[in-house]
């Protein structure tokens, strides 16, 4: 599983790190790439609020929610929800690549999956 987020974050230029986390907010794995940033705190942070979408979608009748998008000063936040119980988290650098980022998380959910 650590490969698959090393993989990830190696296929996406800017890429600072990526997690695979229940939306419990317990960490399952993750691959910091080097870059010293708390990918767990900020995947943890995140996650009860991911939840509340989780939510909000299945209240509307919108289908399953399956990628959210965090822009901020510092950084973009791409990530792919893999079930109703884990989601993905890349950190983007504000140089990151936001559509191949995407592309890769998307193209990655299977073996995430398939690693649980």
């Amino acid at each position: 599983m650590k490969d698959t987020l090393k993989s990830i974050v190696d296929k996406i230029p800017g890429a600072k790190g990526a997690i695979l986390m229940g939306f419990d907010g317990i960490a399952v794995e993750q691959y910091d790439g080097g870059s010293g940033v708390d990918i767990e705190g900020i995947a943890t942070e995140f996650s009860f609020r991911f939840v509340e979408l989780l939510k909000a979608t299945k209240a509307l009748e919108l289908g399953a929610l399956t990628d959210i998008t965090i822009k901020a000063e510092r950084g973009t936040l791409l990530v792919r929800c893999l079930s109703d119980e884990f989601f993905t988290i890349v950190l983007l650098a504000d140089s990151g690549s936001f559509g191949k980022g995407r592309w890769v998380l998307k193209s990655a959910a299977p073996d995430l999956l398939a690693s649980l």
